[in-house]
């Protein structure tokens, strides 16, 4: 796969001088605590989305942050123009997609993400550190946005009567049909009209990729007649986390036209005046 590596591979290209790699794990919603894994990456450092790269001033939860941002975080990590960035998590695959998304969205295309994270990596029997690392070198990294990999609740509104757009919902089904409460308070339950259920799990298998064949199968039989490669897919979960994730094998499926909704459920379950709906999906 052209956006995903395996451990093997990297534990091979470990000692790449252009490489970076950026732990970018979180806590799961619902859970209490900071995120602290038991052990890191040789040479990882902390892609913190949540606080160090995420708009401060938006009460969303860790939504984008400006170019000038990033780009200022990314040099004092020491991340180059030509850098190889490999982004991981602690389990499996949930938040690193958001990482890979992130530097797609600042115009940076040479990132990849590490199938199965730390626990895959540790199950080998590779080595890890017990402290991130921290880079000395200052970067020349400079984001270059691509307009609208990220958008907003407007984006998602009028995309809901367009017969050429499609919004895939990565959070479970019993979420998606309402029949679950959100992990968050003040929620509503339900989904966004018109909206397809594409549970990201789906796409996985014990936190790692399904093999490509299955996951271009998954993507065939939700959008059915829409599977086409011209469709806009716009990707929400309950807070543009997951909704990644979607975007990363959607990508890998073909599909260029690829928006991410940042506040996702966060913003659109808490505002009254959005238009939900319950029950199935409508490819189900």
């Amino acid at each position: 796969m052209k956006n995903i590596v395996t451990c093997q591979w990297l534990n091979k290209h470990l000692n790449d001088p252009k490489l970076i790699i950026f732990d970018a794990g979180m806590v799961r919603p619902g859970k209490l605590g900071e995120y602290k894994p038991e052990a890191k990456l040789p040479n990882a450092q902390r892609f913190d989305f949540k606080k160090q790269l995420a708009d401060q001033d938006n009460p969303l939860p860790h939504t984008m942050c400006s170019a000038e941002q990033f780009t200022q975080q990314m040099q004092l990590m020491g991340v180059d123009k030509d850098s190889l960035v490999i982004i991981y998590e602690d389990q499996g695959l949930f938040s690193a997609a958001r990482g890979w998304w992130m530097f797609k969205a600042m115009g940076f295309d040479n990132v990849k993400v590490l199938d199965g994270g730390l626990a895959k990596w540790q199950s080998l029997g590779y080595l890890t550190q017990i402290e991130y690392s921290r880079h000395y070198h200052k970067g020349n990294f400079a984001a270059k946005p691509r307009v609208g990999y990220f958008i907003d609740a407007a984006a998602v509104f009028q995309g809901i009567d367009d017969e050429q757009t499609v919004l895939l919902d990565a959070r479970g089904y019993q979420r998606y049909l309402g029949e679950m409460a959100e992990p968050r308070a003040g929620m509503r339950s339900g989904h966004i009209p018109n909206s397809r259920a594409l549970p990201f799990v789906e796409l996985l298998d014990d936190g790692e990729a399904k093999p490509f064949v299955d996951i271009k199968a998954t993507f065939d039989a939700v959008l059915g007649d829409q599977a086409d490669l011209q469709t806009t897919l716009q990707f929400s979960c309950g807070s543009g986390v997951t909704a990644c994730i979607l975007a990363l094998f959607a990508d890998e499926c073909g599909y260029e036209n690829l928006h991410v909704y940042d506040g996702s459920w966060s913003e659109w379950g808490g505002r009254d005046e959005l238009p939900i709906e319950t029950g199935p999906c409508p490819s189900r």
